[in-house]
Protein backbone atom coordinates (compact mmCIF):
# COMPACT_ATOMS: atom_id res chain seq x y z
CA UNK A 1 0.00 0.00 0.00
CA UNK A 2 2.89 2.36 0.77
CA UNK A 3 4.34 1.73 -2.70
CA UNK A 4 0.98 2.44 -4.32
CA UNK A 5 0.53 5.63 -2.30
CA UNK A 6 4.01 6.80 -3.27
CA UNK A 7 3.30 6.15 -6.95
CA UNK A 8 0.10 8.17 -6.73
CA UNK A 9 1.93 11.07 -5.05
CA UNK A 10 4.50 11.07 -7.85
CA UNK A 11 1.76 11.00 -10.48
CA UNK A 12 0.00 13.97 -8.86
CA UNK A 13 3.26 15.89 -8.61
CA UNK A 14 4.15 15.28 -12.25
CA UNK A 15 0.67 16.33 -13.34
CA UNK A 16 0.90 19.55 -11.35
CA UNK A 17 4.19 20.47 -13.01
CA UNK A 18 2.70 19.80 -16.40
CA UNK A 19 -0.58 21.70 -15.97
CA UNK A 20 -2.94 22.28 -18.82
CA UNK A 21 -2.68 26.04 -18.38
CA UNK A 22 0.97 25.93 -19.46
CA UNK A 23 0.18 24.24 -22.77
CA UNK A 24 -0.13 26.08 -26.06
CA UNK A 25 -2.55 25.46 -28.93
CA UNK A 26 -3.77 21.89 -29.04
CA UNK A 27 -6.77 19.77 -29.81
CA UNK A 28 -8.73 17.98 -27.13
CA UNK A 29 -8.35 14.25 -26.66
CA UNK A 30 -11.62 12.53 -27.56
CA UNK A 31 -12.64 9.50 -25.51
CA UNK A 32 -15.67 7.35 -26.31
CA UNK A 33 -17.30 5.53 -23.41
CA UNK A 34 -19.42 2.61 -24.52
CA UNK A 35 -20.82 -0.75 -23.45
CA UNK A 36 -22.26 -3.90 -24.92
CA UNK A 37 -25.55 -3.58 -23.06
CA UNK A 38 -27.47 -1.08 -20.99
CA UNK A 39 -27.62 -1.07 -17.21
CA UNK A 40 -23.90 -1.50 -16.58
CA UNK A 41 -23.31 2.01 -15.19
CA UNK A 42 -21.76 3.51 -18.32
CA UNK A 43 -23.20 7.00 -17.95
CA UNK A 44 -22.62 7.03 -14.20
CA UNK A 45 -18.97 6.22 -14.83
CA UNK A 46 -18.72 8.87 -17.57
CA UNK A 47 -19.98 11.65 -15.29
CA UNK A 48 -17.82 10.74 -12.30
CA UNK A 49 -14.79 10.18 -14.55
CA UNK A 50 -15.26 13.65 -16.05
CA UNK A 51 -15.53 15.26 -12.62
CA UNK A 52 -12.40 13.44 -11.45
CA UNK A 53 -10.42 14.69 -14.46
CA UNK A 54 -11.74 18.20 -13.85
CA UNK A 55 -10.50 17.98 -10.25
CA UNK A 56 -7.01 17.46 -11.68
CA UNK A 57 -7.23 20.80 -13.48
CA UNK A 58 -8.37 19.68 -16.93
CA UNK A 59 -11.14 21.25 -18.97
CA UNK A 60 -13.64 18.50 -19.62
CA UNK A 61 -16.81 18.30 -21.68
CA UNK A 62 -19.28 15.42 -21.87
CA UNK A 63 -21.08 15.02 -25.17
CA UNK A 64 -24.11 12.81 -24.56
CA UNK A 65 -24.88 11.17 -27.91
CA UNK A 66 -27.18 8.46 -26.62
CA UNK A 67 -29.77 10.13 -28.83
CA UNK A 68 -33.31 9.81 -27.57
CA UNK A 69 -32.16 8.30 -24.26
CA UNK A 70 -29.71 10.93 -23.07
CA UNK A 71 -29.51 10.97 -19.25
CA UNK A 72 -26.18 12.55 -18.32
CA UNK A 73 -28.23 15.44 -16.95
CA UNK A 74 -30.11 13.14 -14.57
CA UNK A 75 -26.94 11.57 -13.18
CA UNK A 76 -25.41 15.05 -12.86
CA UNK A 77 -28.46 16.57 -11.21
CA UNK A 78 -28.80 19.49 -13.61
CA UNK A 79 -31.56 20.91 -15.78
CA UNK A 80 -30.65 21.01 -19.46
CA UNK A 81 -31.43 24.38 -21.04
CA UNK A 82 -30.84 23.46 -24.67
CA UNK A 83 -29.70 20.38 -26.59
CA UNK A 84 -27.79 19.70 -29.79
CA UNK A 85 -31.06 19.84 -31.70
CA UNK A 86 -31.43 23.50 -30.71
CA UNK A 87 -28.19 24.18 -32.56
CA UNK A 88 -29.07 22.14 -35.62
CA UNK A 89 -32.75 22.96 -35.97
CA UNK A 90 -33.30 26.25 -34.15
CA UNK A 91 -29.92 27.78 -34.99
CA UNK A 92 -28.76 28.35 -31.40
CA UNK A 93 -25.10 29.22 -30.84
CA UNK A 94 -22.82 26.49 -29.52
CA UNK A 95 -22.41 28.44 -26.26
CA UNK A 96 -26.16 28.21 -25.70
CA UNK A 97 -26.17 24.41 -25.64
CA UNK A 98 -23.18 24.02 -23.32
CA UNK A 99 -24.58 23.36 -19.87
CA UNK A 100 -22.63 23.88 -16.66
CA UNK A 101 -22.25 20.60 -14.80
CA UNK A 102 -20.97 19.60 -11.35
CA UNK A 103 -17.50 20.76 -10.35
CA UNK A 104 -17.11 22.83 -13.51
CA UNK A 105 -17.50 20.14 -16.17
CA UNK A 106 -19.40 21.08 -19.32
CA UNK A 107 -22.27 19.02 -20.72
CA UNK A 108 -23.96 18.93 -24.11
CA UNK A 109 -27.04 16.74 -24.34
CA UNK A 110 -28.36 14.91 -27.37
CA UNK A 111 -31.83 15.28 -25.90
CA UNK A 112 -34.79 13.02 -26.42
CA UNK A 113 -35.95 14.20 -29.83
CA UNK A 114 -32.85 14.22 -32.01
CA UNK A 115 -32.72 11.63 -34.77
CA UNK A 116 -29.67 9.40 -35.02
CA UNK A 117 -26.90 10.47 -37.38
CA UNK A 118 -27.83 7.73 -39.83
CA UNK A 119 -31.17 9.39 -40.57
CA UNK A 120 -30.14 13.03 -40.25
CA UNK A 121 -29.87 15.09 -43.41
CA UNK A 122 -26.46 16.06 -44.74
CA UNK A 123 -26.77 19.71 -43.73
CA UNK A 124 -27.42 18.88 -40.08
CA UNK A 125 -24.62 16.33 -40.00
CA UNK A 126 -22.12 18.92 -41.23
CA UNK A 127 -23.40 21.43 -38.66
CA UNK A 128 -22.98 18.84 -35.93
CA UNK A 129 -19.42 17.98 -36.97
CA UNK A 130 -18.46 21.64 -37.22
CA UNK A 131 -19.73 22.17 -33.67
CA UNK A 132 -17.53 19.36 -32.39
CA UNK A 133 -14.53 20.80 -34.23
CA UNK A 134 -15.00 24.15 -32.46
CA UNK A 135 -15.21 22.43 -29.08
CA UNK A 136 -11.94 20.60 -29.65
CA UNK A 137 -9.96 23.83 -29.39
CA UNK A 138 -11.45 24.82 -26.04
CA UNK A 139 -11.28 21.57 -24.06
CA UNK A 140 -8.60 19.17 -22.85
CA UNK A 141 -10.80 16.10 -22.87
CA UNK A 142 -14.08 15.49 -24.68
CA UNK A 143 -15.88 12.47 -23.26
CA UNK A 144 -18.48 10.99 -25.58
CA UNK A 145 -21.16 9.00 -23.81
CA UNK A 146 -22.50 6.72 -26.54
CA UNK A 147 -25.49 4.45 -26.57
CA UNK A 148 -25.05 0.77 -25.72
CA UNK A 149 -24.53 -1.94 -28.31
CA UNK A 150 -23.12 -1.88 -31.83
CA UNK A 151 -25.53 0.27 -33.82
CA UNK A 152 -24.07 2.22 -36.73
CA UNK A 153 -24.29 5.48 -34.77
CA UNK A 154 -22.43 4.06 -31.77
CA UNK A 155 -19.73 2.56 -33.99
CA UNK A 156 -19.20 5.81 -35.89
CA UNK A 157 -18.44 7.75 -32.72
CA UNK A 158 -16.25 5.08 -31.15
CA UNK A 159 -14.31 4.38 -34.35
CA UNK A 160 -13.49 8.09 -34.68
CA UNK A 161 -12.34 8.52 -31.06
CA UNK A 162 -8.68 8.28 -30.06
CA UNK A 163 -9.50 6.05 -27.12
CA UNK A 164 -12.45 3.90 -26.15
CA UNK A 165 -13.50 2.76 -22.70
CA UNK A 166 -15.68 -0.35 -22.68
CA UNK A 167 -17.68 -0.61 -19.45
CA UNK A 168 -18.56 -4.14 -18.39
CA UNK A 169 -19.78 -5.97 -15.30
CA UNK A 170 -19.00 -9.53 -14.12
CA UNK A 171 -22.35 -10.69 -15.48
CA UNK A 172 -21.72 -13.29 -18.24
CA UNK A 173 -24.07 -11.55 -20.66
CA UNK A 174 -22.30 -8.24 -20.07
CA UNK A 175 -18.90 -9.84 -20.70
CA UNK A 176 -20.17 -11.46 -23.89
CA UNK A 177 -21.74 -8.23 -25.12
CA UNK A 178 -18.54 -6.33 -24.31
CA UNK A 179 -16.58 -8.87 -26.34
CA UNK A 180 -18.99 -8.29 -29.23
CA UNK A 181 -18.25 -4.55 -29.07
CA UNK A 182 -14.49 -5.17 -29.00
CA UNK A 183 -14.77 -7.69 -31.84
CA UNK A 184 -16.82 -5.32 -33.99
CA UNK A 185 -14.39 -2.44 -33.43
CA UNK A 186 -11.37 -4.63 -34.15
CA UNK A 187 -12.82 -6.12 -37.33
CA UNK A 188 -13.65 -2.61 -38.52
CA UNK A 189 -10.02 -1.59 -38.07
CA UNK A 190 -10.13 0.45 -34.87
CA UNK A 191 -6.63 1.83 -34.18
CA UNK A 192 -7.12 3.58 -30.84
CA UNK A 193 -6.46 2.23 -27.38
CA UNK A 194 -9.16 -0.09 -26.06
CA UNK A 195 -9.62 0.29 -22.31
CA UNK A 196 -11.79 -1.92 -20.12
CA UNK A 197 -13.53 -0.72 -16.95
CA UNK A 198 -14.88 -3.47 -14.69
CA UNK A 199 -17.92 -2.02 -12.95
CA UNK A 200 -20.18 -3.16 -10.09
CA UNK A 201 -17.74 -5.85 -8.94
CA UNK A 202 -17.62 -7.45 -5.49
CA UNK A 203 -13.87 -7.01 -5.09
CA UNK A 204 -10.52 -6.69 -6.83
CA UNK A 205 -10.36 -10.42 -7.53
CA UNK A 206 -13.68 -10.40 -9.38
CA UNK A 207 -12.59 -7.31 -11.33
CA UNK A 208 -9.46 -9.02 -12.63
CA UNK A 209 -11.38 -12.21 -13.33
CA UNK A 210 -13.80 -10.20 -15.47
CA UNK A 211 -11.03 -8.41 -17.32
CA UNK A 212 -8.95 -11.54 -17.82
CA UNK A 213 -11.86 -13.32 -19.51
CA UNK A 214 -12.22 -10.46 -21.97
CA UNK A 215 -8.49 -10.17 -22.51
CA UNK A 216 -8.02 -13.90 -23.12
CA UNK A 217 -10.80 -14.04 -25.70
CA UNK A 218 -9.59 -10.87 -27.42
CA UNK A 219 -6.01 -12.11 -27.68
CA UNK A 220 -6.95 -15.61 -28.80
CA UNK A 221 -9.55 -14.79 -31.40
CA UNK A 222 -8.90 -11.17 -32.37
CA UNK A 223 -5.16 -10.75 -31.75
CA UNK A 224 -6.20 -7.60 -29.94
CA UNK A 225 -4.53 -6.03 -26.89
CA UNK A 226 -6.66 -4.47 -24.18
CA UNK A 227 -5.76 -2.07 -21.38
CA UNK A 228 -7.22 -2.59 -17.92
CA UNK A 229 -8.30 0.88 -16.81
CA UNK A 230 -9.47 -0.19 -13.36
CA UNK A 231 -12.57 -1.19 -11.45
CA UNK A 232 -15.40 0.18 -9.35
CA UNK A 233 -16.99 -2.05 -6.74
CA UNK A 234 -20.62 -2.37 -5.70
CA UNK A 235 -21.42 0.39 -3.27
CA UNK A 236 -24.38 1.80 -1.39
CA UNK A 237 -22.78 5.19 -2.02
CA UNK A 238 -23.40 4.77 -5.76
CA UNK A 239 -27.01 3.66 -5.29
CA UNK A 240 -27.69 6.59 -2.96
CA UNK A 241 -26.00 9.05 -5.33
CA UNK A 242 -28.08 7.94 -8.31
CA UNK A 243 -31.29 8.32 -6.33
CA UNK A 244 -30.33 11.79 -5.14
CA UNK A 245 -29.04 12.76 -8.60
CA UNK A 246 -25.63 13.68 -7.23
CA UNK A 247 -22.40 12.14 -8.59
CA UNK A 248 -20.97 9.78 -5.98
CA UNK A 249 -17.51 11.34 -6.29
CA UNK A 250 -19.06 14.47 -4.74
CA UNK A 251 -21.64 13.00 -2.37
CA UNK A 252 -19.29 10.35 -0.90
CA UNK A 253 -15.73 11.49 -1.64
CA UNK A 254 -14.21 9.32 1.09
CA UNK A 255 -15.91 6.09 0.00
CA UNK A 256 -13.91 3.24 -1.45
CA UNK A 257 -15.59 3.56 -4.84
CA UNK A 258 -14.70 7.27 -5.00
CA UNK A 259 -11.08 6.54 -4.12
CA UNK A 260 -10.92 4.00 -6.94
CA UNK A 261 -12.48 6.54 -9.30
CA UNK A 262 -9.78 9.07 -8.44
CA UNK A 263 -7.06 6.47 -9.05
CA UNK A 264 -8.55 5.66 -12.47
CA UNK A 265 -8.57 9.36 -13.43
CA UNK A 266 -5.00 9.83 -12.20
CA UNK A 267 -3.74 6.85 -14.18
CA UNK A 268 -5.57 7.97 -17.30
CA UNK A 269 -4.37 11.57 -17.07
CA UNK A 270 -0.80 10.43 -16.42
CA UNK A 271 -0.82 8.15 -19.47
CA UNK A 272 -2.03 11.05 -21.63
CA UNK A 273 0.31 13.79 -20.44
CA UNK A 274 2.30 13.78 -23.67
CA UNK A 275 -0.56 12.86 -25.99
CA UNK A 276 -1.95 16.30 -26.74
CA UNK A 277 -2.51 17.09 -30.40
CA UNK A 278 -0.45 20.28 -30.64
CA UNK A 279 -1.35 22.41 -33.65
CA UNK A 280 -2.81 19.42 -35.44
CA UNK A 281 -5.92 19.25 -37.58
CA UNK A 282 -8.68 17.34 -35.83
CA UNK A 283 -8.41 13.63 -36.57
CA UNK A 284 -11.67 12.91 -34.75
CA UNK A 285 -13.87 15.10 -36.93
CA UNK A 286 -12.14 13.97 -40.12
CA UNK A 287 -12.62 10.32 -39.20
CA UNK A 288 -16.24 10.85 -38.23
CA UNK A 289 -16.97 12.61 -41.52
CA UNK A 290 -15.51 9.72 -43.49
CA UNK A 291 -17.39 7.13 -41.45
CA UNK A 292 -20.73 8.91 -41.77
CA UNK A 293 -20.57 9.97 -45.41
CA UNK A 294 -19.08 6.72 -46.69
CA UNK A 295 -22.45 5.11 -45.94
CA UNK A 296 -24.47 7.64 -47.90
Amino acid sequence: MKDQAEKLRKMISSLETNTVENKKAYRAKVIAITSGKGGVGKTNFAVNFAISLRSLGYKVLILDVDFGLANVDIISGINIRNTISDCLVAGADIEEVINEGPNGIKIISGGSGLHELSIMNQTNIMKFLNLIEKLETTMDFIIIDTGAGVSSTVLEFVMAAEEAIVVTTPDPTSIMDSYTVIKTLTLNGYKGRLNVLANIVDNRKEAYYTYNKLEAASKSFLKCNLNFLGYLEKSDAVVSAVRSQTPFILSSPRSSVSKNMKIIALKFADSNRYAYNYNKKSNFVDKLKKLVFSKR
